[in-house]
């Protein structure tokens, strides 16, 4: 399996109560499927998965693998369950659709007894059950656990487990993790958009990036820039501000309101997530802005 290019951790579009929008976020796939992303994450941190039941979850992956029914987009799948049993469970129940590859987070609520023997544990329980290749996910922002290198290389030898995708945000630990798995086939596809430029000449051609839910052509731009020859610094510059500001700042909410300024379908978070105040949309109005001169972008 060899990823490249942009895929978006697709948002999970909700109304007012709660209730999960499935003609909007199918209109959203609709969109990306004309622009030149490589594929898509389904169920992720920005799909606010953690805030979905389990037959939700299976219903936006069997609408969207439908979609995608028929091209050549690859189709990641979020697993990110309290509980290894949770994670097994939900394989089994997905384990007849078209998906690529699972993205598997570590359960991080007891994160004080998730050493590497618990967290071995849970992708090589995985790796064995499940019909898919798997990525491991390092988002420590999010489980409080970044994923040892020394792990990771050790785990590149499995068959089934063939990448991960990894948003610390933090270059060196790519750097790291890039010199442990030097001599596999193991892929790194990179989850921060702020170093996206410097990381593609350490040789990383693939990224689930926030940004690209708003704004797809984006970050693909920087990557066929950098390609060009051009220096990263200057290729990446908007790129770096606009995510600086959508998911940094003002996390999915920021990221959804600037969708609905593009001409897509953010719409609600579900509780406890809460909307952007009228302080917070106009900050991040004014800096997708440049992004929207003339009239927003309709995919």
């Amino acid at each position: 399996m060899i990823f490249r290019g942009v895929i978006p951790p697709v948002t999970t579009p909700f109304d007012e109560h709660g209730s999960i929008l499935f003609d909007s976020l199918q209109r959203n796939i609709e969109a990306y499927l004309r622009t030149e992303l490589s594929g898509l994450l389904l169920l992720g941190s920005n799909g606010e998965a953690v805030h979905l039941d389990d037959e939700e979850k299976q219903q936006i992956v069997r609408r969207v693998s439908g979609q995608l029914e028929g091209t050549e987009r690859k189709l990641v799948v979020g697993l990110n369950g309290a509980s290894l049993r949770d994670n097994l469970t939900f394989v089994e129940q997905v384990d007849d659709l078209p998906v690529d590859a699972l993205l598997v987070s570590v359960p991080g609520y007891y994160r004080n007894r998730m050493g590497v023997q618990a967290m071995r544990r849970v992708f090589l329980e995985i790796a064995a059950r499940s019909p898919f290749p798997i990525l491991l996910y390092n988002v420590p922002q999010y489980s409080g656990l970044a994923l040892p290198p020394d792990l990771i290389a050790e785990l590149a030898g499995h068959e089934r487990v063939v990448g991960m995708k990894d948003s610390s945000g933090n270059l060196i630990y790519v750097e790291a993790v890039l010199e442990k798995i030097a001599d596999r086939s193991f892929e790194v596809l990179l989850g921060s958009a702020q170093i996206w430029g410097p990381s593609l000449t350490l040789g990383i051609r693939a990224g689930i990036l926030a940004v690209a839910c708003a704004f797809p052509n984006l970050p693909v731009q920087v990557l066929q820039r950098v390609l060009s020859g051009e220096d990263f610094k200057a290729a990446q510059g908007e790129l770096f501000r606009v995510a600086q500001a959508l998911t940094s700042g003002y996390g999915v909410p920021g990221l959804k309101y600037a969708m609905d300024l593009a001409g897509l379908e953010g719409r609600y978070c579900r509780a406890p997530l809460y909307p952007l105040n009228d302080e917070e949309k106009a900050a991040v109005k004014a800096a997708v802005a440049p992004l929207l001169e003339g009239a927003p972008v309709r995919l």
